[in-house]
């Protein structure tokens, strides 16, 4: 072989490996040297081919560091994330979806919190491999057995409405979503049970049993949660002061291991405690049985007030040795009320508060007798109860509405916490007392659950945080830990591990229990399959030296030093806080061609998923890219200046601006006006929708029976004379179906 043959042979494996490593291809000039008789090749020629070997192509380098510092696809991935879904689809039913989209896998690297992009880049790559959406238990035991094999993380994901990194990847995995897998298999009301899905949400569940005349014994306040999520945080919530936790409904479960057994547990067995706030470590749930008890045929509130948290947790105390049982106890601070009040004088031209700006204790009654006995007992006792109801009732209305505050501001952080009921008001003093510090206006609010024959409490604190102010926002983060630290002193823990929480599970596992359960964790899952670089110990980037911080002997110190810095600290809060939350002047839909509107709606999303699970288009298409969340995460990817593929960019046309999602937006977000703005954009930017338009109705038409039976909808003929049937075919966007006027065309 000549010396100009080895030139050419050489260049031609260049360009290969630039090609799979870059994506890029030389240019046609070069391409005709490779081909070139190499008899003819002159000298110059010959140096231009020398020059293209040596230099390793510096832009293209700098361009594939960029990718794979921050978490994106470099051509590498792209390729080896293709042959991997191509070889894992085969081992799925029909019916499970797998996504490789880059916007649709990276909308599920994060959960209901904003993380700085800085921390999260520093510590983990949270963007997964692969999305899949389960249907059945044989298509999670193949994709656990399928990882085990390719030593590939799987990430378990219910709604995605937990705050601490539960569900978030830590690492390029795959996440399996069980938001489709949401079937209520069974009722039985001899038995007083219901069989179902892990992806059940419980608004559904309790809309299956109306006509049985059933309900949940125990549901959480989101109630657009996932049954399994639930289970996996600790479950804590609503009647919880009677039923207990959602341990004592559970009666049994179908869980798949790490490496893709199926075992079927029974309330007797030992290792069911294991499935519960262990947030999918030791295995997936795949059909869980809970009981259920009839529908209360009485429901009664009361709201009383106190001059101080100390008085309101002494009546608590003393409720919590009578025979008076409420089924439902929560506490509201004073902050807490103010908020209540401001929110509801956006939906009333009086300036009147709804509620008294004291620290108040509601209670839910489902027996009238122990109401009015309740009542009698407080007597001489210089309690305040409201006279007419209307507070209580308006409480107690909006008790499935937990994130409605952030309809204030651009951002609402929180922390939960479980301490002991004693020491709740020495923590509400000192929550209060540190608060100001970083500019920062509390509300607390405290749920009262049995668990056995005590009783505990689950402390929640949320505040308005605009996270556009990355100074303060890093603040208001500093300030959740330094809110579970006091908890952890006052002999609690946090509610759920997550991530985030990781130095702090030694307070909620103590006297040698968390050993026991990283031992059971190593013997179960050795190779870290499920859930892996959390809960137990964070490990991430960079040979996990940014992870170190959060090691349970630096990460409580860094925060001692951050508590007593903390008059310190308030300086630079005063200097970078945000405004106070006031009521939000909608934009219009006219300003900056909607680039204020979307802007605005983005940052007061909750991101709770309730739109996901009333929408008919998710239900027809699996894809959340037609829901309410995604489609404002979208716009705020567009004008952070996301590149979006045609595929991605054209599924939110699948919607029948229906506006069920409005009606439950927690936030009360204009989002039947936002879609038309994007839907506006993304026509220009990827021309008319007309195929995937013209699929959707034909879905629509398919399926007319279930969307009027599920969501209430009459879907309009949309069938024209013949003589217009040119018009049909050229359609671009769905015709709107008004949920109001059934059978209507709109």
């Amino acid at each position: 072989m000549s010396w100009k043959e080895r030139l050419q042979t050489r260049a031609r494996k260049s360009a290969i490996k630039r090609k799979w490593v870059f994506g890029i291809s030389p240019s046609p000039s070069l391409l005709s040297l490779f081909e070139k008789d190499c008899v003819t090749l002159n000298f110059s020629q010959a140096c231009r081919l020398v020059l293209y070997i040596m230099f390793k192509s510096p832009r293209p380098q700098l361009k594939l560091w960029w990718q794979l510092l921050t978490d994106r696809d470099t051509p590498i991935r792209k390729n080896w994330i293709a042959l991997l879904a191509q070889d894992l689809k085969p081992r799925l039913s029909e019916s499970c979806r797998v996504t490789t989209d880059f916007f649709v896998r990276k909308n599920f690297s994060k959960d209901l919190a904003r993380v700085p992009a800085l921390m999260e880049t520093a510590l983990f790559r949270t963007t997964p491999f692969l999305v899949v959406q389960p249907q059945t238990e044989q298509d999670v035991t193949s994709v656990l057995a399928f990882c085990k094999s390719k030593r590939i993380a799987v990430f378990p994901r219910g709604s995605g409405s937990f705050a601490f990194g539960g569900a978030v990847p830590t690492q390029n995995g795959i996440v399996l979503d069980f938001s489709p897998m949401n079937s209520i298999l069974k009722i039985d009301p001899e038995e007083k049970t219901v069989l179902v899905q892990p992806g059940a949400r419980w608004a559904d569940i309790a809309a299956k049993l109306e006509p049985f005349g059933f309900i949940p014994v125990t549901s959480p306040t989101s109630r657009f949660s996932t049954v399994a999520g639930w289970i996996s945080t600790g479950g804590m919530g609503l009647d919880s002061y009677v039923y207990g936790s959602v341990y004592e409904s559970v009666l049994g479960v179908r869980v798949v291991r790490p490496d893709g057994t199926v075992e079927k547990l029974g309330a007797q067995d030992e290792s069911l405690k294991l499935l519960f706030g262990t947030e999918g470590q030791f295995g997936i749930l795949t059909e869980i049985l809970l009981r259920i008890r009839p529908q209360p045929k009485y429901s009664g509130v009361c709201l009383l007030t106190f001059d101080s948290p100390i008085q309101a947790f002494a009546l608590i105390e003393e409720l919590s040795r009578s025979d008076n049982n409420p089924s439902h106890v929560v506490f509201f601070d004073r902050e807490y009320q103010k908020r209540e009040n401001l929110l509801f004088s956006e939906h009333t031209p009086k300036n009147d508060p709804i509620v008294a700006e004291r620290d108040s204790v509601l209670l839910h009654f489902e027996n009238a007798e122990l109401e009015q006995k309740f009542i009698s007992s407080l007597n001489g006792k210089g309690n305040h109860l409201s006279e007419n109801h209307t507070a209580a009732r308006f409480l107690w209305a909006d008790r499935f509405f937990p994130l409605k505050a952030q309809r204030l501001s651009p951002g609402l952080l929180g922390s939960e916490v479980v301490i002991p009921c004693d020491k709740v008001p020495k923590y509400i003093t000192k929550v209060r007392k540190l608060a100001p510090h970083f500019r920062i206006l509390p509300a607390i609010e405290v749920i009262v659950c049995r668990q056995q024959k005590s009783y505990t409490a689950l402390v929640i604190v949320s505040f308005n945080c605009d996270y556009s102010k990355s100074i303060h926002y890093t603040l208001g983060l500093l300030f959740i830990q330094l809110l579970v630290k006091m908890a952890v002193h006052s002999g609690g823990h946090p509610y759920g591990i997550g991530i985030w929480n990781t130095p702090f599970a030694g307070s909620r596992y103590r006297q040698g229990r968390l050993h026991r359960l990283k031992e059971k964790k190593q013997k179960i899952d050795p190779k870290a399959i499920l859930n892996p670089n959390k809960f137990f110990k964070t490990k991430g980037r960079f040979f996990s030296i940014p992870a170190l911080f959060m090691h349970p002997l630096i990460f409580p110190a860094i925060l001692n030093m951050a508590h007593f810095l903390a008059p310190a600290l308030g300086i630079i809060a005063r200097l970078f806080g945000p405004k106070p939350p006031q009521l939000w002047e909608i934009p219009a839909a006219e300003d900056e061609q909607g680039k204020t509107l979307l802007g605005q709606c983005a940052q007061r999303c909750s991101s709770c998923g309730a739109c996901i699970s009333v929408c008919p288009a998710y239900h027809l298409t699996r894809d959340e890219l037609v829901a309410g969340r995604t489609k404002l995460r979208m716009a705020e990817a567009m004008m952070q200046g996301m590149k979006l593929k045609p595929p991605e960019a054209l599924s939110p046309f699948q919607c029948l601006h229906c506006g069920l999602c409005e009606e439950v937006c927690q936030t009360h977000l204009p989002l039947r006006e936002c879609y038309q703005v994007i839907e506006d954009w993304l026509e220009k930017r990827f021309g008319p929708p007309t195929e995937i338009v013209q699929k959707f109705l034909a879905t629509l038409d398919q399926n007319r029976d279930f969307i009027k039976e599920v969501f209430g909808l009459d879907i309009p003929d949309w069938a024209p004379p013949p003589e217009h049937e040119h018009e049909y075919k050229s359609l671009t966007r769905v015709p709107a179906v008004d949920r109001l006027s059934e059978g209507k065309d709109t």
